[in-house]
């Protein structure tokens, strides 16, 4: 028999946040193990219950919405990088959705830098695109492969060359690993002859509330600046930490749009850009 739990492991650091229900039985406070390990061979475990409420998740329609927790970590330990883990002991070998995750007191230093066709780029990327979709509950079965990353790097117009290209992609590492990219082109939400680029930016939730996204949004505008005449983008509604964003940095709500595959109505905003001005250079290092 297959059990469905619903539930996200939402923020991870001095406290670890989520919420955990089962459909079949709302009334049921699930019990929860939260594993900390921070790679000294030894992993801390903490037993707590998804009984807190919040009025997002009943007005969500998760049962009477006390499927919230809270955990505060030891500080000792907070202050050092370590995974985190949330198990249902009731329910073994199923893990809260959006766990394995990485609390990152200091980001330190990131790599922008563009996505090379020549590199083994492609398939970094495509891992690192299915990697989040499986992190948030999706299937990675949409997500490009290698080989459509490459066909897309390949088409006339990708590059940095000034004045020049009008397709551009840039991915941000730390220690190595993929955490965010962007990608600048004449796709949906732009209308085609109008002159706007379409920004899409994705962010690993381990590296979010850093400054990084604002860091990788400022390097798309320098990368676009003198290709087009504005950014635009489509963001879900329900996504407020990334509307707020947007709209810090300047971009206007241009009202509802609808993705022409699925349909799925998203905000549009839109941020002109000035005709000129100096690119960045292809790789640029920043300390956060």
């Amino acid at each position: 028999m297959t059990v469905c739990v619903e539930g996200f492991l939402e923020e991870v650091g001095p406290q670890v946040t989520g919420w955990a229900w089962l459909p079949a039985d709302p009334a049921r406070r699930l019990r929860l193990s939260l594993l900390l390990d921070g790679g000294s061979g030894s992993v801390l475990r903490f037993d707590t219950l998804a009984d807190r409420h919040r009025g997002d998740l009943q007005s969500a329609g998760k049962g009477d919405g006390r499927c919230g927790f809270a955990f505060t970590v030891p500080a000792a330990f907070a202050a050092h990088e370590h995974d985190v883990d949330v198990r249902l002991p009731d329910f073994p070998g199923i893990r809260l959705s959006g766990a394995p995750r990485r609390a990152i007191p200091v980001l330190g230093p990131v790599t922008l830098r563009a996505v090379h066709p020549a590199q083994d780029d492609a398939e970094r990327l495509s891992g690192f695109l299915a990697g989040m979709a499986r992190l948030q509950g999706g299937s990675a079965a949409a997500v490009p492969d290698a080989e459509t990353i490459r066909s897309w790097l390949a088409t006339p117009g990708y590059g940095s060359g000034y004045g020049r290209a009008e397709r551009g992609w840039l991915m941000a590492e730390r220690n190595g690993r993929i955490v965010g990219h962007c990608r600048i082109g004449p796709d949906w939400p732009a209308e085609p002859g109008t002159g706007g680029l379409a920004l899409g930016i994705e962010l690993h939730p381990d590296v979010r509330s850093h400054g990084l996204g604002h860091a990788l949004m400022r390097a798309a505008e320098d990368w676009a600046t003198g290709r087009g005449a504005r950014l635009e983008l489509a963001v879900l509604p329900h996504n407020a930490r990334a509307l707020a964003l947007y709209r810090k940095l300047g971009y206007t709500d241009l009202g509802p749009v609808a993705h022409p595959a699925t349909g799925e109505v998203h905000r549009h905003m839109a941020r002109p850009l000035p005709p000129r001005g100096t690119p960045r250079s292809a790789v640029v290092t920043l300390v956060l």
